[in-house]
């Protein structure tokens, strides 16, 4: 299997060290270069060679979207960028992410969206789609959701103005009516930079003084918010376009796999899910989104109703997964 490049394109080119810091490597930022990280893979020593796969896949593949199974180094006019099939799998995105709205409502834990996390700092913004009407662009808080300073508001509003966010285009993306659609698509941009400000801004704007349960349901939100954001836009220019970009950052994203710790809805069967007897032993333990769907590849395991790892299990190995799931 090809391995991670974690370094970003100047310092590959340059052969030199490469210190990944968000939004530039330490050298870029130094020089003042424009720094792009691709996470290219490249075959390390220990790694057998692959035989190079197109882009074009073929229309009866059964298999997931794992790009990289499917990268082609020589393929360099359009990196990261992979054509996907038209299948079940999409269809399963789309019903996952429109069921956030109803389960928001029933205080339930949504795909990234868990009703345990208190947001004391800031205004939560997706609690204005409990109130039964559906969401979209054409409820009539979204053009107060659009006016939102991503920056400029403290870290816990931020997140719920990202979830509110893909709660609409989600379900205003994928709606018959081709104008409601349109509007939907000129949005899915300021997605991108409002993910990007959060990816940006979470760490180091951690809100104070939270418990162990708090700290880790925060950062759990953050990421699965994150990487939602990016299965939406993949998913929706999938089914446009039948292309889409960045696969490889994607593949990189991270998130605490272990079963259970999210579907907990209090702390104490959160300890309990971490089979630990303190709060503070339960820690993160971070799998990248290739690294948790590789383990998996060939596989049926007890996802513990976890809708969100059902998802990247089903959207990167496909095939038998959603016979599993799918129904």
């Amino acid at each position: 299997m090809a391995a991670l490049r974690k370094a970003c394109r100047n310092c590959t080119i340059a052969k030199r060290k490469c210190t990944v810091e968000v939004p530039q490597c330490a050298r870029c930022a130094k020089k003042g270069l424009h720094c792009l990280y691709d996470l290219a893979p490249f075959n390390t020593a220990a790694s057998k060679p692959e035989a190079k796969v197109s882009y074009n896949l073929p229309g009866d593949t059964k298999s997931g979207h794992c790009v990289m199974k499917t990268f082609d180094p020589s393929f360099s006019s359009f990196p990261g960028t992979c054509k996907l099939e038209h299948s079940n799998i999409l269809e399963m995105v789309r019903l996952g992410l429109l069921s956030v709205q109803d389960l928001i409502k029933k205080r339930k834990p949504a795909i990234f969206i868990h009703p345990g996390l208190q947001v004391q700092d800031g205004y939560n913004h997706y609690l204005t789609l409990i109130d039964g009407q559906r969401g979209g662009v054409t409820h009539p808080y979204f053009d107060h959701l659009l006016k939102v300073d991503i920056e400029a508001i403290p870290i816990p509003e931020a997140l719920t103005a990202v979830q509110a966010l893909i709660i609409h285009l989600s379900i205003s993306l994928f709606v018959s009516d081709a104008v409601e659609q349109a509007i939907a698509e000129g949005y899915i941009d300021k997605l991108s930079c409002w993910s990007q400000a959060l990816l940006i801004s979470a760490q180091p704007k951690l809100p104070p003084l939270l418990s162990p349960w708090q700290t880790w349901l925060f950062g759990e939100s953050v990421r699965r918010t994150i990487i939602m954001s990016h299965i939406l836009r993949l998913a929706y220019y999938s089914l446009k376009h039948e292309l889409c970009s960045n696969c490889l950052f994607f593949e990189s994203l991270p998130f605490d796999k272990r079963l259970g710790l999210w579907m907990a809805e209090s702390p104490q069967a959160w300890i309990a899910a971490g089979q630990v007897r303190l709060g503070k032993d339960v820690g993160v333990q971070l799998s990248s989104l290739h690294e948790f769907s590789r383990d998996l590849d060939g596989t049926n395991p007890e996802l513990s109703g976890d809708m969100f790892l059902t998802l990247v299990a089903i959207g990167h190995n496909g095939g038998d997964m959603i016979s599993t799931y799918g129904n």
